[in-house]
């Protein structure tokens, strides 16, 4: 049995979506990648800023904490996010021998 399985074999929901698939343009991926790095890095930043804005206007700085706290995790979803990065393979491209 082969790894690779032909498209006679698969079921007709999985060919079509690996037809689905294959036929998304490359500024496809990347916007896709774009918006995928914007929620994921982009919203804990803004948090942490709201964080800091009511600390400056509270006082309280135990808020501060949060912040600090919402950097850390944004430092561990940053690793994450480009650990996974779907751009480094886009479209099957060959690698590059120089």
């Amino acid at each position: 049995m082969s790894a690779v399985a032909s498209t006679t074999t698969m079921s007709h929901a999985a060919a079509a979506t690996a037809e689905a698939v294959a036929a998304r343009t490359q500024q496809q991926i990347e916007d896709a990648e774009m918006y995928r790095w914007m929620r994921w890095f982009g919203l804990p930043v803004l948090l942490a800023a709201v964080f800091i804005g009511i600390t400056f206007a509270t006082s309280a700085a135990w808020v501060l904490s949060l912040a600090i706290a919402t950097l850390i995790a944004d430092i561990l979803v940053l690793v994450w996010l480009c650990m996974s990065s779907d751009t480094n393979g886009l479209l099957g491209d060959a690698p590059s021998h120089h």
